[in-house]
């Protein structure tokens, strides 16, 4: 019962990284959204920039993500 109870280091990476993702990608959607909604080339631009900065981000979190749950599936079996 306690093995159960001890904090598997794959999980809590996995949960951060995941977590991470989803606000980042929210961020971008949210740029999105306004960029859109006020629809001048400028602000396209400027969308288009802040993509283009949050892509390796996001790609990076993606990786570590998938790495880490497959090694806390590997490590629960």
């Amino acid at each position: 019962m306690r093995e159960r109870l001890r904090v598997n280091p794959f999980g809590v990476v996995a949960a951060v990284s995941v977590t991470l993702l989803c606000v980042l990608v929210a961020g971008a959607g949210a740029v999105a959204v306004i960029a859109q909604s006020i629809n001048t080339w400028r602000s396209l631009f400027l969308m288009e920039q802040a993509m283009a900065f949050l892509l390796p981000a996001v790609k990076v979190l993606l990786v570590v993500g998938l790495v880490a749950s497959v090694g806390l599936v590997l490590r629960i079996q």
